[in-house]
């Protein structure tokens, strides 16, 4: 009898548990909660002069809130013809948001270009233009084959809340990288090569290749820990 109820006490206890961590948070709703906070943060460090204040804010968002969080299914449109769901990627990618306002130096696209060839199989690379069709498919001719070119015209986008998130949450350009479970692996929101000087582009396709790197070593992990708690 003392056992029963134990065993009840248990159940009580730890179920809750249980469930509570395998909800889900998603990138939308965490946004929603917290990146007010980290506006009017930043607007502060920026009105006393200290900028490199908003990037520890920015490092902080991110690793207390939005790292690990759900993306939403996005419907994005490509260039070439057709839609592209997210959800139905099955690698890792890179979410790479970008508009021809910017001015996009050619070395930066090359650069795109080779991660493209370096992570082909591995790592789908995505480009997204806040644009005009007619803008994104001209700027899409610079891209080889292995990047995929994606626009949003908001002007015919007002529906979908859950791609306008990408862009005004930390604009553009930003890089966003997500898992192959859909999940934030971290964000660049700097994601654009300033000059063509070596150690600057030295510095811009080292930081991809480390979050590249850290975002699929962190897969192969939990894959290993998967497959070791089936085994038992």
């Amino acid at each position: 009898m003392v056992l029963r109820k134990l065993l009840i006490l248990l159940l009580i206890t730890y179920i809750p548990l249980l469930f509570a961590q395998e909800e889900k948070v998603y990138f939308d709703d965490a946004l929603a909660q917290h990146l007010k906070k980290f506006n009017v943060k930043s607007d502060f460090a920026i009105k006393n002069d200290t900028p490199n204040e908003v990037d520890i804010l920015f490092d902080s968002l991110l690793i207390k809130h939005l790292k690990n969080t759900y993306i939403s299914d996005l419907k994005l449109s490509k260039v070439s013809g057709g839609n592209l769901q997210t959800a139905k990627i099955e690698r890792p990618f890179l979410l790479i948001t970008k508009n021809s306002a910017i001015i996009q130096t050619k070395e930066e696209i090359k650069t795109i270009n080779a991660l493209a060839d370096i992570y082909r199989g591995k790592v789908d690379i995505i480009v997204l233009y806040w644009n005009t069709k007619s803008i994104a498919k001209k700027k899409s001719k610079n891209y080889n084959k292995n990047v995929i070119v994606t626009y949003a015209d908001e002007r015919h986008n007002i529906s979908n809340n859950a791609l306008a998130v990408y862009k005004h949450s930390f604009g553009v350009p930003a890089c966003f990288y997500i898992n192959e479970n859909k999940q934030i692996s971290s964000i660049d929101r700097k994601f654009f090569l300033k000059n063509i000087e070596t150690s600057t582009k030295t510095m811009f396709v080292d930081k991809a290749n480390q979050e590249i790197y850290q975002m699929l070593s962190s897969e192969n992990s939990n894959s290993q820990i998967s497959l070791s708690t089936h085994n038992r």
